[in-house]
């Protein structure tokens, strides 16, 4: 019987899914797709009006930390809330970047500062457009808000399942673009692979993480 250690299956994975598209035989400058990952952030402190991630929410973004160790970023992306961007401060941190938040706190729209308490529907357009204009060969990670994620993935090109419809397990697929359909948990992530200019996702995936892994073998 084999055990594996939490998240390097999960992190071996995603390297292989996005180096599976690297277009052997093709230019460089065209063979390099832009693999994306997508997280919500974790449990928050409601008893704070920025709600800041509680103590259980950091021990998820930990996890994260350890899940994704062997993922080379080049940009890590949040939404304009605290907690998201606790979600993936260690991350940045260790890869030497800065966390890009949109919309930019303290900004202005429509006429009023951006705050913890903005709509969180606000990140939309604008992740969504950053995400887009990734040159090739981009990394790039995303903590986002259940109001906001499944929106950004149809922007980057993932459909949205027909009226009535679930999406199958596997499929490229969002099952709305709101938080109504959004799954109760914290340990979902969402991994696309995109090649610059082209409107459908050349790979679509959803795991999960902290949850474990085991294999075995008789």
């Amino acid at each position: 019987m084999l055990i594996f250690q939490r998240g390097r299956i999960l992190a071996a994975a995603i390297v292989i899914l996005a180096t599976h598209f690297m277009g052997v035989g093709q230019p460089l400058a065209q063979a390099q797709p832009v693999s994306i990952l997508i997280v919500r952030h974790a449990e928050t402190d409601t008893s704070q009006p920025t709600l800041p991630l509680t103590a259980a929410g950091r021990e998820r973004g930990k996890l994260l930390v350890e899940t994704l160790q062997g993922i080379k970023f080049t940009h890590v992306f949040a939404s304009h809330t605290t907690r998201a961007r606790e979600m993936v401060d260690a991350i940045a941190s260790a890869h030497g970047l800065t966390v890009i938040q949109l919309p930019v706190p303290g900004s202005n729209l429509e006429g009023k500062p951006v705050t913890d308490q903005t709509t969180r529907r606000a990140p939309i357009e604008p992740i969504s457009a950053a995400l887009l204009k990734l040159p090739p060969g981009s990394v790039a990670l995303a903590a986002l808000n259940s109001e906001n994620i499944f929106a950004i993935l149809n922007r980057l090109g993932v459909p949205v399942a027909q009226a009535g419809q679930s999406c199958a397990t596997g499929s490229m697929c969002v099952p709305c673009t709101d938080n109504s359909c959004y799954p109760k948990t914290y340990d979902r992530l969402w991994h696309l692979v995109r090649e610059p200019g082209r409107d459908a996702p050349l790979a679509f995936i959803e795991l999960r993480y902290a949850t474990g892994w085991r294999s075995s073998e008789r």
